[in-house]
């Protein structure tokens, strides 16, 4: 069985990675009584295996209606690993525009597109030839006279690019997911993790703020990890919502460190209330095992498909996304791989994105599979769509 919804959300894509660079750099102006002008900002969330992300932005155009307009021919490529940890890269400082409602957006990607892997090589980025002729974004906003809209951009890297195994080596495919705010609106939650033996802060720690969809399910909303010193700060949060912070921290390089998970209590943020915090302490779990499995049917070429598993846990019972990542598609086989899960239930769900012929995505959702995770085993888990 599956559930699928045909996704148009106003700034969100899951579908080609350029649209996280929304916006080029343009030039800077003073808004008319008759135009308005945006700023617009970008930030990347973490990933594992790279140390690298490159693309190559050649324009961003906005149709009103009337017909497609380039807001900026930026012409370069961006490391979008380097923004995080609070870095960002401005994309446009008072680019003018007629004031009205707009709501599409398109980016022209270039060659030379790359990922730097963690062994130090090099591998080409590929854009799927869906995403040729411009990848669009599905928005509504308005842009008032005389006034600047700041914008501000999240590439979630983590779940923008898949593993296509070919046999002699890998190939990697941009597979976006993209969230854009009005930071006049949004608002944060923060704080500091650290371990209920020592007291240390727990340096680079997964950390999820996750929203309930109507049903109940949880939804990753921002992730980012924490400091060297255990802090961490998840932002662009949009107010009138309420979120979890969820982490179940996996910690050090050589020798990984797992500890149990937590959930904080519901978070409302408001404009009165826009800046929360959750600080906690975890303890250590010696005893851990593997989830892996298979994928049914694999993820197709043709269309544009690709596939990103959770990895869930009843916490304070209600069920949270402890663990996500995405699918490696291989010649006639589609896997997956959670390592070092304190052992525990859990259960595992996989989404599927369909890329469309008019840049917008169909999401299809399996449903959840239950896992016993005991130390020292790999449990399989085998799920379709």
């Amino acid at each position: 069985m599956r559930i699928e919804r045909s996704t148009r959300l106003s700034f969100l894509l899951t579908g080609g990675l350029g649209l996280a660079l929304l916006v080029g750099c343009s030039g800077s102006s003073t808004p008319s009584n008759n135009n308005g002008a945006m700023n617009v900002t970008l930030v990347d969330g973490p990933i594992n295996g790279y140390l690298e992300i490159n693309v190559n932005i050649q324009t961003v155009e906005i149709n009103s209606g009337g017909g497609w307009v380039t807001l900026s021919s930026p012409n370069k490529t961006v490391n979008l690993l380097s923004l995080t940890g609070g870095i960002s890269e401005i994309l446009a400082s008072g680019a003018t525009l007629p004031a009205g409602h707009y709501s599409q957006m398109r980016l022209i990607l270039g060659t030379g597109n790359t990922v730097k892997l963690a062994d130090g090589t090099v591998q080409p980025l590929v854009v799927p030839s869906g995403l040729q002729s411009g990848i669009k974004l599905i928005g509504s906003f308005d842009v008032a006279k005389g006034t600047t809209e700041d914008v501000w951009i999240d590439f979630d890297a983590a779940h923008s690019i898949q593993i296509v195994n070919t046999g002699a080596s890998n190939k990697y495919i941009l597979r976006p997911t993209v969230k854009a705010y009005d930071k006049i609106v949004t608002g944060s939650v923060s704080g500091i993790f650290t371990d209920s033996t020592t007291s240390t802060g727990l340096a680079g720690a997964m950390v999820y703020a996750e929203t309930l969809d109507a049903s109940g399910n949880p939804v990753i909303a921002r992730s980012t990890v924490t400091n060297a010193n255990g802090a961490y700060t998840l932002d662009l949060l949009p107010v009138g919502a309420t979120y979890y912070v969820v982490s179940q921290p996996k910690v050090g390089t050589t020798t990984v460190k797992a500890y149990d998970a937590k959930v904080s209590g519901a978070l409302a943020l408001s404009t009165s209330s826009s800046v929360l915090t959750f600080t906690t302490s975890f303890i250590a779990e010696a005893a851990v095992g593997t989830v892996s499995g298979g994928i049914t049917p694999v993820a197709a070429t043709t269309p544009t498909q690709s596939d990103s598993v959770n990895l869930m846990q009843s916490l304070n019972s209600q069920s949270f996304i402890v663990d996500s990542t995405m699918a490696t598609v291989g010649l006639t086989s589609e896997t997956y791989m959670f390592g070092n899960v304190p052992v525990g239930a859990y259960s595992l769900q996989g989404t599927r994105s369909t890329l469309n012929a008019d840049g917008t995505t169909t999401l299809t959702v399996s449903l959840a599979t239950t896992a016993t995770v005991t130390p020292g085993v790999i449990t399989t888990v085998n799920f379709s769509f």
